[in-house]
C-alpha cells in the first residue's frame, strides 16, 4: 500500500493497511510483537501457496489478513481519540464509528487468522505511528482535515486489494473474510466522505485504463442514449 498523501502534499511514498498501514512481513514475531525480518528461505516460504481445510492458501490471502490487521492498530486509537477531539460533530460522531467498526473487523481479523495459522502484528508500523503523531498534534479543523486525509487515503488503497483477492482466492474462508472486508471499508469511505472534509487530494491516483475512450465535450450530446438491454434469465 502506498503511504496516505499528508494533508498538505502531493502524493509520499497499498498498505498497509485497508487502508490502510503498511504491510508487515511474513514471518515470526519477536517477544516485543514486532515482525522479524524473514530470512531468504522464510521469503521464499512467504510466497508459497499451503492446503488448508477451506483451500488453497496463497501469499496475497495471507497479506490481506495481515493488512486488515496491521490497518485496526493505527486507526481504531486515531478514531477513539477523533471523537473526543475533533473539531466538528460528524467529524467526532464518524470516526467514532469507524473505530467501533474496525474493532469488530479485527475481531474477524484474528479469528481468520488463528484458524489459518497466519502470524499477525501487535503494533502500528513507524509510518503508522508518525501519522498517528501527525494527527494528533492538530488541532480545530485542521486536525479534522488532517485525521480524515490519513484514513480516507488508507482505504481508497485497500480498497481494490480486497477486491482483487476476492476475485481471485481459491480458499472460502479469505473468500468470505474478504466480502466483509469490502462492506465495512466501504462503510467507512462514506463515513469519512460524510464528514465533509474529503477533497481530491486525499484520493489515491486513479488506475490506468489503457482501454478507455477519449473524453468527449461533456456539454454536447453525440445523438440519443442506446435503450437498455434486457437481461434474460437472470443472467
Amino acid at each position: 500500500m502506498r503511504e496516505p498523501r499528508p494533508v498538505v502534499a502531493a502524493a509520499c511514498g497499498l498498505a498497509a493497511a485497508l487502508l490502510l498501514g503498511a504491510c508487515a512481513p511474513i514471518g515470526r514475531q519477536a517477544s516485543d510483537g514486532g515482525a522479524v525480518a524473514p530470512q531468504a528461505n522464510a521469503r521464499n516460504a512467504a510466497q508459497s501457496t499451503v492446503d488448508t481445510p477451506w483451500g488453497p492458501l496463497g501469499p496475497a490471502d495471507r497479506d490481506l489478513i495481515v493488512r486488515v490487521r496491521q490497518a485496526g492498530l493505527w486507526e481504531i486509537p486515531v478514531g477513539r481519540e477523533a471523537e473526543r477531539r475533533a473539531a466538528r460533530a460528524a467529524t467526532r460522531r464518524n470516526l467514532g464509528e469507524i473505530a467501533r467498526q474496525h474493532a469488530r473487523l479485527d475481531q474477524l481479523d484474528r479469528a481468520v487468522a488463528a484458524r489459518l495459522n497466519v502470524p499477525l502484528p501487535n503494533q502500528p508500523t513507524p509510518d503508522q505511528q508518525s501519522w498517528m503523531s501527525e494527527i494528533t498534534g492538530k488541532s480545530g479543523n485542521d486536525y479534522d482535515r488532517t485525521a480524515v486525509a490519513r484514513l480516507r487515503m488508507a482505504h481508497g488503497q485497500i480498497y481494490p486489494a480486497i477486491a482483487a483477492v476476492r476475485g481471485s482466492t481459491r480458499n472460502t474462508l479469505v473468500r468470505n473474510f474478504s466480502e466483509q472486508c469490502e462492506t465495512f471499508v466501504r462503510t467507512h469511505m462514506r463515513l469519512l466522505e460524510g464528514t465533509g472534509f474529503v477533497t481530491g487530494d486525499m484520493l489515491p491516483d486513479p488506475p490506468e485504463a489503457t482501454g478507455a475512450p477519449p473524453p468527449g465535450d461533456p456539454g454536447h450530446s453525440h445523438g440519443p442514449a442506446p435503450a437498455a438491454t434486457t437481461l434474460v434469465g437472470g443472467g
